[in-house]
C-alpha cells in the first residue's frame, strides 16, 4: 500500500475479508499506513529528530499509569486557555 497505493484490488479486499476482516478493519488499516507514510515522509523532510530512550521510558511509565488524557490537567488547560494563561 506504501509503494503503490493504487495496486490494491477488489480481489485484494476480497482476500481479506475471506481472512476475517471486515469493512471497516480494513479501512482503519488503510488509514493507519496512509497517516505513518505521512508522517515518516514529513519527519524525514523537515529534520525532526526522534526522542531519547529515557523520554520514552518515561512517556510509557506515564501512558500506563495515567492512560492518554487526565481529566484534571484538560480542565486546567481549558482554564488557562480562556484566561489567556
Amino acid at each position: 500500500m506504501v509503494e503503490d497505493s493504487t495496486s490494491i484490488t477488489e480481489a485484494d479486499a476480497a482476500r481479506a475479508r475471506a481472512a476475517g476482516w471486515t469493512d471497516e478493519a480494513l479501512y482503519d488499516a488503510i488509514t493507519v499506513c496512509a497517516l505513518f507514510q505521512f508522517y515518516n515522509t514529513w519527519i524525514d523532510a523537515t529534520g525532526v529528530s526522534d526522542m531519547p530512550a529515557a523520554a520514552y521510558d518515561m512517556s510509557g511509565k506515564r501512558l500506563a499509569e495515567r492512560g492518554y488524557t487526565y481529566a484534571e490537567d484538560t480542565d486546567a488547560r481549558a482554564a488557562n486557555t480562556l484566561h489567556g494563561s
